[in-house]
Order: C-alpha cells, then sequence, then structure tokens
C-alpha cells in the first residue's frame, strides 16, 4: 500500500488550501474530508499543527484583525463567525475586541456612515446607523451610545 503517497497527497492539499488563506483546524478538516479518508486528515493536520501552519489562535486573532480593517464587526458576530468555523470557545475568548476597542470601531463605522445620510432627517438617521451596528454585531447599549454621541440627542426620547 501507498499511505506515505497519500499523507503526501493530503498534505499537499492541504497546503495548497494554506497557501490561498490561513483556515482553522476544522475548516481544513472538512475540505480535506471531500477527498481523503480519516485517518490521513488526520496524520496531516497533526503534522500541520506541529510545524506551526495550524493554530486556531492565531487563526481567529488574524480574523478578527482583518475584520476590524474591512468591515469592523462587534464581538456578537465575530463570535458566531469564529464558532462556525470550529474555533474553540477559550481561544475565541482572547482573540475578541476590547469593549473599548469595540466602541472605537462602532463609532468610526457610524461616522462613515452619517456622512452619507446628510440628507436624511435626525430620527431616521439616527435609526438607521443604530440599525447597521446592530446588524454588524455591535450591542445596542453601544450603538445608542455611538448615536448619542454623534447626533447629540438622546435616543430614548426621540423614540417615545
Amino acid at each position: 500500500m501507498e499511505p506515505t503517497k497519500k499523507t503526501s497527497n493530503a498534505r499537499v492539499q492541504a497546503l495548497r488550501l494554506l497557501t490561498v488563506r490561513d483556515r482553522s483546524v476544522q475548516e481544513l478538516r472538512d475540505r480535506l474530508q471531500r477527498q481523503f479518508a480519516q485517518e490521513e486528515i488526520e496524520e496531516t493536520l497533526d503534522y500541520l499543527e506541529r510545524i506551526g501552519y495550524l493554530d486556531d489562535l492565531r487563526f481567529a486573532k488574524n480574523h478578527v484583525q482583518y475584520r476590524n480593517r474591512h468591515r469592523p464587526t462587534g464581538n456578537y458576530l465575530l463570535r458566531l463567525e469564529l464558532r462556525s468555523k470550529g474555533v474553540r470557545d477559550s481561544y475565541i475568548e482572547q482573540a475578541l475586541n476590547s469593549s473599548a476597542l469595540e466602541y472605537e470601531l462602532a463609532l468610526s463605522l457610524a461616522k462613515q456612515r452619517l456622512g452619507r445620510l446628510e440628507r436624511v432627517d435626525a430620527l431616521a438617521r439616527m435609526r438607521r446607523v443604530c440599525g447597521l451596528l446592530q446588524r454588524r454585531g455591535f450591542p445596542a447599549t453601544v450603538a445608542r451610545r455611538v448615536v448619542c454621541e454623534l447626533l447629540d440627542r438622546d435616543p430614548e426620547n426621540e423614540y417615545n
């Protein structure tokens, strides 16, 4: 039999996938299961973890940093994304943004969006920005605080 050749084929495929982008262990396992036997996959994953090519904590931190730069997202949504990629909760907690950074990201995103909403009345602007922040996974308290700061209004009084 040729277990080393099959393992090397699994390794080659895994390395190809990792050159495209960093992946979690579970993501890579899922992709390799399409073509290879479970034993070969586990050998390949163990090897890649030993040499440092697979690291879920590094993956989680890189994912959070990427989202912060390109599509700011709150911790709630980041947590869901990382769980769906098979990252352990302990790694997720280490990778998430601090509450101060989460607030700064929400503030920056809201400022960008408010620039596009100049012709909309204040109440509609407030609702739209608040909705955007909440859809992106920011807590409602952070969204309200950001809107209050930017529009210098109290959303509780505006809605009632």
